[in-house]
Protein backbone atom coordinates (compact mmCIF):
# COMPACT_ATOMS: atom_id res chain seq x y z
CA UNK A 1 0.00 0.00 0.00
CA UNK A 2 1.30 3.47 -1.38
CA UNK A 3 2.06 5.39 2.07
CA UNK A 4 1.48 9.08 1.80
CA UNK A 5 2.67 12.45 3.74
CA UNK A 6 2.01 12.02 7.90
CA UNK A 7 -1.06 12.43 8.90
CA UNK A 8 -2.15 15.02 12.17
CA UNK A 9 -4.00 12.39 14.35
CA UNK A 10 -8.06 13.12 14.03
CA UNK A 11 -8.19 13.14 17.66
CA UNK A 12 -5.45 15.64 19.37
CA UNK A 13 -3.51 13.68 22.26
CA UNK A 14 -4.79 16.44 24.51
CA UNK A 15 -8.33 16.30 23.58
CA UNK A 16 -10.61 14.87 26.70
CA UNK A 17 -13.08 12.08 25.27
CA UNK A 18 -15.52 11.63 27.77
CA UNK A 19 -18.13 8.46 27.88
CA UNK A 20 -21.23 9.16 27.69
CA UNK A 21 -22.72 8.53 31.10
CA UNK A 22 -26.66 8.46 29.98
CA UNK A 23 -25.40 4.92 28.02
CA UNK A 24 -21.93 3.64 29.63
CA UNK A 25 -22.90 0.52 27.60
CA UNK A 26 -23.33 2.34 24.25
CA UNK A 27 -20.53 2.78 22.04
CA UNK A 28 -20.42 6.64 22.12
CA UNK A 29 -18.56 9.70 23.46
CA UNK A 30 -18.29 13.09 23.68
CA UNK A 31 -15.23 15.47 23.24
CA UNK A 32 -16.28 18.18 25.53
CA UNK A 33 -13.86 21.25 24.95
CA UNK A 34 -15.04 22.74 21.89
CA UNK A 35 -11.59 24.24 20.65
CA UNK A 36 -10.47 20.57 20.62
CA UNK A 37 -13.85 19.25 19.14
CA UNK A 38 -12.86 22.14 16.62
CA UNK A 39 -9.37 20.70 15.55
CA UNK A 40 -11.03 17.29 15.39
CA UNK A 41 -13.44 18.79 12.68
CA UNK A 42 -10.99 20.73 10.82
CA UNK A 43 -8.44 17.39 10.57
CA UNK A 44 -11.48 15.15 9.45
CA UNK A 45 -12.18 17.93 6.89
CA UNK A 46 -9.06 17.17 4.94
CA UNK A 47 -9.42 13.85 4.61
CA UNK A 48 -10.84 12.09 1.32
CA UNK A 49 -14.08 11.77 1.36
CA UNK A 50 -17.90 11.91 -0.32
CA UNK A 51 -19.48 14.86 0.68
CA UNK A 52 -23.61 14.78 0.78
CA UNK A 53 -23.74 18.50 2.00
CA UNK A 54 -25.87 20.81 0.61
CA UNK A 55 -24.20 24.10 -0.35
CA UNK A 56 -24.61 26.53 2.00
CA UNK A 57 -24.68 24.04 5.16
CA UNK A 58 -22.83 25.18 7.52
CA UNK A 59 -19.58 23.17 9.09
CA UNK A 60 -21.41 22.94 12.62
CA UNK A 61 -24.68 20.80 10.77
CA UNK A 62 -22.62 18.55 8.93
CA UNK A 63 -21.79 14.82 10.29
CA UNK A 64 -18.62 12.96 9.24
CA UNK A 65 -18.55 9.40 8.63
CA UNK A 66 -16.06 6.64 8.42
CA UNK A 67 -17.15 4.00 6.22
CA UNK A 68 -15.95 0.72 4.66
CA UNK A 69 -17.40 0.30 1.04
CA UNK A 70 -19.22 -3.27 2.27
CA UNK A 71 -20.69 -2.63 5.18
CA UNK A 72 -24.16 -3.16 5.90
CA UNK A 73 -24.50 -1.18 8.55
CA UNK A 74 -22.92 1.99 6.83
CA UNK A 75 -24.96 0.96 3.83
CA UNK A 76 -27.80 1.30 6.54
CA UNK A 77 -26.78 4.22 8.15
CA UNK A 78 -26.41 6.22 3.97
CA UNK A 79 -29.96 5.31 3.36
CA UNK A 80 -31.21 7.03 6.30
CA UNK A 81 -29.24 9.57 6.42
CA UNK A 82 -28.65 10.55 2.30
CA UNK A 83 -30.83 13.95 1.84
CA UNK A 84 -31.71 14.17 5.36
CA UNK A 85 -28.57 14.85 7.34
CA UNK A 86 -25.35 17.00 5.77
CA UNK A 87 -22.88 14.31 6.07
CA UNK A 88 -18.92 13.59 4.96
CA UNK A 89 -18.33 10.53 4.15
CA UNK A 90 -14.55 9.22 4.58
CA UNK A 91 -13.92 5.85 3.32
CA UNK A 92 -11.79 3.53 5.24
CA UNK A 93 -11.08 -0.25 4.52
CA UNK A 94 -10.99 -2.19 7.86
CA UNK A 95 -13.95 -5.13 6.36
CA UNK A 96 -12.71 -8.55 5.03
CA UNK A 97 -10.28 -8.79 2.12
CA UNK A 98 -8.74 -5.50 1.52
CA UNK A 99 -7.40 -5.33 -1.83
CA UNK A 100 -11.64 -5.74 -2.40
CA UNK A 101 -12.33 -2.95 -0.04
CA UNK A 102 -9.72 -0.73 -1.65
CA UNK A 103 -10.85 -1.34 -5.12
CA UNK A 104 -14.35 -0.55 -4.59
CA UNK A 105 -13.26 2.69 -2.16
CA UNK A 106 -10.70 3.89 -4.64
CA UNK A 107 -13.83 3.13 -7.57
CA UNK A 108 -16.21 5.93 -5.24
CA UNK A 109 -13.33 8.30 -4.68
CA UNK A 110 -12.26 7.84 -8.64
CA UNK A 111 -15.91 8.59 -9.91
CA UNK A 112 -16.94 11.82 -11.36
CA UNK A 113 -19.90 11.75 -8.92
CA UNK A 114 -19.14 10.85 -5.24
CA UNK A 115 -22.46 10.59 -4.12
CA UNK A 116 -23.70 8.38 -6.93
CA UNK A 117 -21.03 6.16 -6.84
CA UNK A 118 -21.60 5.92 -2.93
CA UNK A 119 -25.23 4.84 -3.81
CA UNK A 120 -24.15 2.12 -6.72
CA UNK A 121 -21.42 0.49 -4.46
CA UNK A 122 -23.60 0.11 -1.39
CA UNK A 123 -26.31 -0.91 -4.19
CA UNK A 124 -23.62 -3.53 -5.01
CA UNK A 125 -23.81 -2.00 -8.59
CA UNK A 126 -20.71 -0.47 -8.84
CA UNK A 127 -17.69 -2.00 -10.73
CA UNK A 128 -14.59 -1.37 -9.17
CA UNK A 129 -11.43 -0.14 -10.71
CA UNK A 130 -8.32 -2.45 -11.48
CA UNK A 131 -6.18 -1.18 -9.28
CA UNK A 132 -6.44 2.12 -7.41
CA UNK A 133 -3.92 5.14 -8.41
CA UNK A 134 -1.08 6.09 -6.33
CA UNK A 135 -2.50 8.80 -5.57
CA UNK A 136 -5.58 7.41 -4.21
CA UNK A 137 -4.05 4.56 -2.73
CA UNK A 138 -2.10 7.36 -0.53
CA UNK A 139 -5.60 9.26 0.60
CA UNK A 140 -7.02 5.52 1.42
CA UNK A 141 -3.92 5.29 3.54
CA UNK A 142 -3.83 8.63 4.96
CA UNK A 143 -7.81 7.97 6.45
CA UNK A 144 -7.05 4.60 7.52
CA UNK A 145 -4.34 6.08 9.51
CA UNK A 146 -6.94 8.86 10.91
CA UNK A 147 -9.34 6.17 11.71
CA UNK A 148 -6.46 4.18 13.66
CA UNK A 149 -5.61 7.11 15.82
CA UNK A 150 -9.34 7.75 16.73
CA UNK A 151 -9.31 4.63 18.54
CA UNK A 152 -5.76 5.23 19.77
CA UNK A 153 -6.78 8.52 21.32
CA UNK A 154 -10.31 7.32 22.81
CA UNK A 155 -9.66 3.52 23.99
CA UNK A 156 -12.85 3.37 25.84
CA UNK A 157 -14.59 3.38 22.26
CA UNK A 158 -15.02 -0.26 20.29
CA UNK A 159 -13.48 0.82 16.59
CA UNK A 160 -15.98 0.07 14.13
CA UNK A 161 -17.89 0.94 10.98
CA UNK A 162 -19.70 3.47 10.82
CA UNK A 163 -17.77 6.06 12.79
CA UNK A 164 -19.85 8.82 13.27
CA UNK A 165 -18.59 12.41 14.37
CA UNK A 166 -21.70 14.76 15.13
CA UNK A 167 -21.15 17.99 16.55
CA UNK A 168 -23.63 19.43 18.90
CA UNK A 169 -24.74 23.12 18.75
CA UNK A 170 -22.55 23.99 22.19
CA UNK A 171 -19.21 23.32 20.37
CA UNK A 172 -18.65 19.69 21.64
CA UNK A 173 -18.31 16.53 19.62
CA UNK A 174 -20.02 13.45 19.54
CA UNK A 175 -18.63 10.33 18.63
CA UNK A 176 -21.14 7.28 17.93
CA UNK A 177 -19.67 4.03 16.80
CA UNK A 178 -22.18 1.85 14.93
CA UNK A 179 -25.47 2.25 13.31
CA UNK A 180 -28.62 0.89 14.13
CA UNK A 181 -32.50 1.62 12.78
CA UNK A 182 -33.86 4.65 14.22
CA UNK A 183 -29.77 6.12 14.84
CA UNK A 184 -30.57 8.67 12.37
CA UNK A 185 -32.92 10.20 15.01
CA UNK A 186 -30.21 10.39 17.76
CA UNK A 187 -28.03 11.88 15.32
CA UNK A 188 -30.39 14.57 14.35
CA UNK A 189 -30.83 15.34 17.83
CA UNK A 190 -27.33 15.28 18.57
CA UNK A 191 -26.96 17.94 15.58
CA UNK A 192 -29.63 20.18 16.78
CA UNK A 193 -29.25 20.06 20.76
CA UNK A 194 -32.72 18.59 21.08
Amino acid sequence: MASGPPVSPALPPSAQVAQSPAAPSANFATIEDSKKAGQVIETLGKLAAIVDVPAGTPESRVATIFFDPRCPYCHAAFTALHGQVAARWIPVVVLGDSEAGTRMAAAILSAPDHVAALKSAFDAKLTPAVAPSPEIAAKLDENRQAFASIFAAAPQLRPGVPTLFVPRPDGRLAIMVGYEPGDDAKLRSVLTGS
